[in-house]
């Protein structure tokens, strides 16, 4: 585990095209850069994670971004994690992809949401879109793991005109409770919640380093050393006096969200999905949220009526993005050179 990284920070607005410098920092760039150091500069910032800071209103969403666009891609990673979920599969993306991926509220480097706010999807997607908003980002595509494609399916399908295309790595939905189950799980989620934001106005535990790999380890149930440590290099920080790390998600956040949805609803949502959809799931990963005919009618739905859809199960555990990364990192690319070529080739059908 390491220290937070020194790159530099971008605050995000609407003017920067997009998700490159600020105007003045273009201004600079311009004046002070000879061509080979222009050059130079778009080659480390297509290989090359860079800071950026997106204002939002109630407060700042953080993340990392790279690659030279034009075409986008934005990622969203699982609960408890951070924007550093990505880093591996990144590597194997085309420079034209402009890749950023964020820290989702109270994860990460980003703000913890005010008192009172609850932690769960739909306060995410509404955080996402109003990040996407104010970057100016639309026909994206849309990458999540675990909690964070739980977002992009409800993202997805409320929001179909910014996204291009949604890869899904390892959820089909999270579990749904019939309605006489509603009030006994709110009551616990809340007691919960409540007694984590009371834990998170104390001071925060402080791990050695290696106990904080650990316990990363145990608790996932699915990741490798690597894979820890790289999730830590952004999820922990070293203590003010030095001795020992503390993490940075916001507490409240370790209540996981109840099934707040019913699963005519889900399946609603995944029928709403139009746009090129690819899922990919692992073999040893999370099935338990629903009975497995249940999973098959979500599958069922997700096809329905999207214009491209790819169903792969891989060998692995719920991290397998992480485990796997140049597997995984096949598949997304694969798919993304199908459905662009399918929809070519029926635009030019149309025209003809």
């Amino acid at each position: 585990m390491g220290s937070m990284p020194e790159s530099p920070v971008h605050t995000l607005e609407n003017n920067d095209q997009p998700l490159q410098y600020s105007q003045a920092e273009q201004c600079n760039n311009i004046t002070h850069s000879s061509p080979v150091e222009d050059h130079q500069n778009k080659t480390d910032q297509a290989k090359n994670w860079e800071e950026i800071e997106i204002d939002i209103g109630w407060g700042i969403l953080r993340g990392k971004a790279r690659g030279l666009g034009p075409r986008r891609m934005l990622g969203l990673h699982g609960w408890l994690d951070n924007a550093n979920t990505f880093d591996l599969i990144a590597s194997f993306l085309p420079e034209d992809v402009r890749f950023i991926s964020l820290d989702l509220p109270g994860h990460g480097h980003s703000d913890h949401f005010p008192p009172a706010f609850i932690y769960d999807p739909r306060a995410y997607m509404g955080s996402v879109k109003k990040a996407m908003t104010a970057i100016g980002w639309n026909n994206f595509i849309l990458l999540g793991h675990s909690m964070g494609a739980v977002v992009g399916i409800m993202y997805a399908s409320v929001f179909p005109e910014d996204v291009e295309a949604f890869i899904n790595i390892d959820i089909i939905k999270p579990w749904s409770y019939p309605p006489e189950k509603y009030a006994m799980q709110y009551k616990q989620y809340f007691l919960q919640y409540f007694d984590n934001e009371k834990k998170a106005s104390q001071p925060a535990l402080v791990y050695d380093k290696e106990e904080l790999v650990k316990k990363t380890i145990e608790g996932s149930k699915s990741l490798d050393d690597r894979g820890a440590r790289i999730l830590l290099q952004r999820g922990a920080t070293r203590a003010e006096n030095g001795d020992g790390w503390i993490l940075t998600r916001d507490l409240r956040a370790k209540v996981y969200f109840v099934g707040f949805l019913s699963f005519e609803a889900w399946l609603e949502l995944a029928r709403a999905i139009t746009c090129p959809l690819l899922l990919i799931k692992a073999k040893d990963g999370h099935h338990h949220y629903e009975l497995p005919e249940k999973n098959e009618a979500m599958l069922s739905a997700f096809k329905q009526d999207c214009k491209h859809y790819r169903f792969y199960e891989m060998l692995g555990k719920h991290h397998i993005h992480l485990t796997h990364p140049k597997l995984v990192a096949d598949h997304i690319l694969t798919f993304i050179n199908e459905y662009k070529s399918i929809l070519q080739t029926s635009a030019n059908h149309i025209v003809n």
